[in-house]
């Protein structure tokens, strides 16, 4: 394996040696006829005289300015994505005279007499009722009212999330 190797980068060396030179008769012809190699045809890696530059801007009128147009992409298809639930902001509960406007989120929820689990049962909510929270948000068990019954109890702060 080791000689394969060594005999096939010895024939890569005297390719390169061969083919990478340029043969003294093209280098007089060049220097008698004064012509280039991309004039003959052979392939050159920088040709200055290709190089040209502009000493003064050119100035464009307004007139002769291009327009661009703004391009207006079409929505995608399909229902509005949301953030999941763990990334999403907290939005503030609206807050309307006598607390905040909040929405039970879970399936059903007790409201309860009182601000503990052994306090009876008032009344039992589901899933998107609103209430009005008007006691402290921040709190474990938050003070509610519930609007069109005019019942007052405590629920859970966990259970509720703010309306939109």
């Amino acid at each position: 394996m080791l000689k394969m190797i060594f005999h096939t980068l010895v024939v890569l060396l005297l390719v390169m040696l061969i083919a990478g030179r340029e043969s003294e008769d093209l280098k007089q012809a060049q220097a008698e006829t004064g012509v280039s190699r991309a004039e003959v045809g052979l392939p050159t890696l920088f040709d200055a005289s290709k190089i040209t530059t502009q000493s003064d801007p050119v100035l464009v009128s307004a007139s002769e300015a291009p327009v661009i147009t703004p391009v207006r992409h079409a929505p995608m298809p399909g229902p509005a994505l949301r953030p999941s639930p763990e990334y999403r902001t907290k939005d503030a509960a609206p807050v309307l005279a006598g607390g905040a406007l909040y929405v039970i989120d879970t399936n059903r929820a007790n409201i309860r007499s009182g601000p503990s689990t052994t306090n009876p049962v008032v009344e039992r909510l589901s899933r998107g009722e609103e209430v009005l929270v008007i006691s402290d948000a921040s709190a474990a068990w938050v003070q509610i009212r519930i609007e069109g019954d005019g019942i007052e109890g405590w629920v859970a702060r966990s259970l509720l999330r703010p309306a939109r």
